[in-house]
């Protein structure tokens, strides 16, 4: 079933163009062999942070704030929308003097987080760094700030990936012939418009890939298509690129809904770890899913073996919010006790054999007991156990073996409000 963050993203997908067969299709991976790449296979968590000019006004979402008229927020009467022309002067405001990505970055490391990603220009068109193209940037809207050199330094600093999230829509390049109303098609464009902002596009695209060394993974969200992949991997040659710009790409980006069935070959699941109007933006209600729900998510990611790609969202000021933070504490304390089912481990047989979510290492099965989760876990096929284990509490749980069929039994008063391990050894 489709929840609402994932109705809104598909809509929002058709509005960016984006290529047929991104989210979850199989024919749209073309994965890398470079040996820099593998890393992503390996990942499981991922941080996405969606930052930009919204965070200004705390109460429209990013970009989609100035698009009227779309069908998934008609119940909230226009109050999260703002005119183009006043979501742009926000650009004005814009002045986070207290960024610090250092914070944000070390205490998702300590969290379990492998690799980071920042949304550089997101699709209002104004980009974190003194851009030598376009004239919506932080040379011509923001002292000549560069908020993407020090996240890049923080993500080397703490042992992350580096991430770049990069739109090519862009609705302030193109705001004289768009109608800021959804699904109401763009103006006519002149003769010779076409090449300019590809050339644009392609300009901003190769300062990320070549001004700040390194660049692990390259996040689009759209197209048009104005750099080629060959162009991407000659400046960086071991980067993963997300599908959603070319049609094809390292791996596929279903958003805010799992797939139907298992995918083949490297995935990621990009979800909102905020729980405001649908927004992937900084708003001032700062509402955050609990870390039992983000768990859940995570245990059915790990167990198809993709990642997850959850996102937080700095405000104006350049800052997470404290609720953030302490969901960081509670995901870190989880994974104190129960990481070891999470890294350096594979997805395992769910639903075929095992009735939860379940990862293997070696002999080691890891069975993550969701927070609804109520009787037995059944497993089919699978030999005698030699010991059962309940990680969170260094306990053994009962259980029956008879014929190739498992059954644990874990008692409520060992449960708690996240996803409870337990690890069987064969």
């Amino acid at each position: 079933m489709k929840t609402g963050f994932a109705n809104n993203a598909d809509d929002q997908h058709a509005v960016l163009s984006m290529p047929a067969g991104t989210a979850g299709e199989t024919e749209a991976v073309r994965r890398t062999e470079h040996p820099d790449s593998q890393w992503f296979a390996h990942a499981k968590l991922g941080l996405f942070l969606h930052w930009g000019l919204s965070s200004v006004h705390g109460g429209v979402d990013l970009s989609w704030g100035m698009i009227k008229g779309t069908r998934y927020d008609k119940h909230l009467g226009g109050r999260n929308k703002l005119d183009s022309s006043d979501y742009f002067a926000l650009a004005n405001r814009f002045d986070p003097r207290n960024y610090d990505p250092e914070k944000w970055v070390s205490e998702a490391s300590r969290s379990g987080f492998k690799y980071a990603v920042l949304t550089t220009k997101h699709h209002e068109g104004y980009a974190l760094w003194p851009s030598a193209y376009g004239d919506f940037n932080t040379a011509t809207h923001g002292q000549g700030q560069d908020y993407v050199k020090p996240f890049v330094d923080a993500c080397r600093n703490n042992g992350l990936k580096v991430g770049l999230y990069y739109s090519p829509p862009d609705w302030h390049y193109n705001r004289d012939y768009m109608s800021f109303q959804y699904r109401i098609p763009e103006k006519p464009k002149p003769e010779g418009w076409e090449e300019q902002f590809h050339a644009y596009l392609r300009g901003q695209i190769e300062e990320l890939l070549t001004q700040y060394g390194k660049i692990d993974l390259l996040f689009f969200d759209g197209g048009p298509p104005a750099i080629t992949i060959e162009r991407i991997r000659e400046l960086q040659p071991g980067i993963v690129v997300n599908p959603r710009m070319h049609g094809t790409g390292d791996y596929l980006t279903p958003e805010c809904k799992l797939p139907e069935s298992k995918p083949e070959g490297w995935w990621e699941l990009c979800e909102n770890w905020t729980d405001s109007w649908g927004s992937w933006g900084y708003m001032k209600e700062e509402k955050y899913r609990s870390t039992g729900y983000i768990l859940g998510r995570l245990a059915k990611v790990l167990t198809w073996d993709g990642n997850y790609l959850l996102n937080m969202a700095p405000n104006a000021n350049g800052e997470l919010p404290e609720i953030a933070y302490m969901r960081l504490k509670e995901l870190k304390a989880w994974m104190d006790l129960c990481g070891e089912a999470v890294f350096g481990t594979v997805g395992g047989p769910h639903p075929g054999q095992s009735s939860v979510p379940v990862t293997r290492r070696g002999d080691a099965w890891y069975f993550f007991l969701l927070p609804h989760h109520e009787g037995f876990i059944r497993v089919q096929g699978v030999g005698q156990p030699k010991q059962i284990q309940l990680l969170w509490v260094e306990q053994e749980a009962a259980s029956s073996y008879v014929d190739g069929q498992l059954m644990i039994e874990v008692a409520d008063t060992f449960r708690t409000e996240l996803v409870d391990i337990v690890k069987v050894q064969f």
